[in-house]
């Protein structure tokens, strides 16, 4: 979820999918932090059994094969606006004959109302542009009782990139996510309940300036909204991964994340 300019949301959503179409090969080498992660949110089921579970952003489909066997699920929908990534996805799982994978917008979810007993996403909606409509689209796809599991990066991630530009230009290189405190007021308001909430800080150490950046392009997590396609010069990079370099410690180069795991959900109603 991106605090943005006013862009066409059809153009950053064809962007989006551009950028994880061509990162589809090269995601599960370079992804250490993304998997951190969904470890992370695997950990924190909140049920043992689940009839549909809908992994939301499902990329090269990391979560697939943990959902369907600790879940013992009956339909996993693997669903990402990725055509490229749910290709490898379905390879990667061919064998699970329980899993449809859909090519589809999060905000705007092909799905019927109150269909899964679970929505699991990891370190995907945060690329959402309007995440109350996101999170009533989760409310009428969760059954009453049901549950939306998620992690999403939160205001205050990759704070180096952001030093290492200042001086350099007046322009914004990473996205404004959203502050936890405004993602929980999203949530609530959608009329899901807050069952339990973590702000975590994960640093991650690199060798080079360029290793911490190409962990994020490689992941196809490199758009800035307001960006497009902009070219950068070959001296302003230079000029970049200098002021980087100086953030060295003895772990290496830095790179960490603000990363909000969330349980939620919907209540039963007495008109269920």
């Amino acid at each position: 979820m991106l605090i943005t300019p006013d862009i066409s949301a059809l153009s950053y959503k064809r962007q989006l999918a551009k950028r994880f179409d061509r990162a589809s090969r090269t995601y599960d080498s370079y992804a250490d932090f993304q998997k951190i992660v969904l470890d992370r949110l695997l950990a924190m089921l909140p049920l043992n059994q689940a009839d549909v579970v809908l992994d939301l952003g499902t990329g090269t489909g990391q979560a697939l094969g943990v959902l369907s066997e600790q879940l013992n699920t009956v339909c996993n929908i693997a669903l990402d606006l990725s055509p490229q990534m749910l290709t490898v996805a379905s390879e990667r799982y061919s064998f699970l004959s329980n899993t449809y994978y859909v090519c589809a917008d999060a905000e705007r979810l092909p799905l019927r109302d109150k269909l899964c007993d679970l929505v699991f996403s990891s370190l995907a909606i945060q690329w959402c542009l309007n995440p109350l409509d996101l999170f009533k689209e989760l409310y009428r796809i969760t059954k009453p009782g049901g549950y939306v599991l998620f992690s999403t990066l939160s205001q205050g991630s990759m704070p180096e990139i952001s030093q290492a530009w200042l001086g350099l230009d007046n322009e914004d290189h990473v996205h404004q996510y959203m502050a936890p405190e405004t993602l929980m007021d999203c949530i609530k308001s959608s009329g899901l309940n807050l069952s339990s909430s973590l702000l975590s800080d994960i640093p991650m150490w690199f060798d080079t300036p360029e290793s911490a950046i190409y962990s994020l392009k490689k992941v196809g997590a490199s758009l800035i909204a307001s960006d497009g396609e902009k070219a950068m010069s070959p001296s302003k990079w230079k000029a970049f991964l200098y002021e980087y370099e100086k953030q060295r410690h003895e772990l290496g180069i830095p790179l960490s994340y603000q990363v909000s795991f969330v349980v939620a959900q919907r209540p039963f109603g007495i008109q269920e």
